[in-house]
This record gives C-alpha cells, structure tokens and sequence, in this order.
C-alpha cells in the first residue's frame, strides 16, 4: 500500500474496544500515543478522534487529559445505565458518521478498532468515497472481515512493547 507525506489522514479510536482488547489479551493498557504516530506516519494528520465513555470513575478524567495531551480531540458520552443494572456505553454509530462525514476531506481513514461491525464502513468509505482504509487492532480479538476489507491491517500484538503499557502493580508496605 502506498503512503506518501500528502496524504490527509483521518484517525477513529473506539477507545472501550481497544481498552478492553488490551486488558483481557495482555493485562495492559494501551499505549494510544504510539498508535497515533504509527496511523499517520510521515502523513498529514487532518483529525484524531477518540470515542470515551465517561463513567464517572476516579481515574478517567486523568486518561481524558492524557489523550487529550497526545493530540486526541475527544467525543465523549455518559454511560447509559438502565432499569435493572444493564450497562451500555458505545460509539458505533457516532464514529461511522463523523468517518464519513469528514472523508471528503481525507485521503485515508485509520480505524482503530476490532470491531466487525465497521465492516459496512470500511465497504463504504473504500468504494464510495473513494478513500484508503487502515485498520488498526490486535490481530485476536479483531473481526476477520475487518481485516480481510481493509486495505492495511497493523496487528498490534506484533509489537507489545510499543503499543502496551503493563500494569504496574506495588506491593504495600508492611
């Protein structure tokens, strides 16, 4: 796949998804600063946008200034808790439009995600609207079609020690 220093770039992070793959897979965070660099490249970064669900936990509000520090622009929404304790909290449909929205704009749209049901917008964005898409995920938990529809998949498994950052776990003092 070509890449070249003129290409728009447009980046998409489903952040629970990434954050979740990470934990269960490796019992890590995600380095996201190192995945921004990684999917643009010697390229023209246009937009980074990071989906988050905002829970109310203690620690998310340093996370959102890290991202936010690392040149995400954030788009955020309140968990949805309904009757009877089922929790949902996902940014689908929000990051399929914002990718199509903004890709008369771009050049090559970099999906951060393992999710299979942006399989439609990969479809669409490569042959309606004519732009190159990257996929961005850990090759276990990323859907296969993903993978398959993409023009580039970067596994990110295939370099722990760049795209995670291990918990690190101290031990109290007796």
């Amino acid at each position: 796949m070509i890449k070249h220093k003129d290409q728009r770039v447009g980046v998409f992070v489903d952040v629970q998804n990434m954050y979740y793959s990470a934990k269960n897979l490796y019992q890590a965070k995600v380095n996201f600063g190192n995945i921004l660099k990684t999917a643009v490249g010697n390229r023209e970064l246009i937009r980074a946008l990071a989906y988050v669900i905002k829970a109310s936990a203690p620690e998310e509000q340093s996370f959102f200034e890290a991202l936010d520090k690392q040149g995400f622009e954030l788009q955020m929404k309140d968990l949805q808790v309904f009757f009877g304790g089922h929790k949902k909290g996902d940014w689908d449909i929000g990051m399929a439009v914002d990718a199509i929205r903004l890709s008369d704009r771009l050049d090559a749209v970099v999906l951060v995600t393992g999710d299979g049901d942006f399989a439609p917008l990969v479809d669409y964005l490569k042959y309606n609207r004519g732009c190159q898409v990257e996929v961005i995920a850990f090759g276990e938990s990323c859907s296969s079609s993903l993978k398959e529809l993409a023009d580039e998949f970067t596994d990110l498994s295939g370099n722990k020690q760049r795209f995670l950052i291990k918990n690190i776990r101290r031990k109290k003092r007796q």
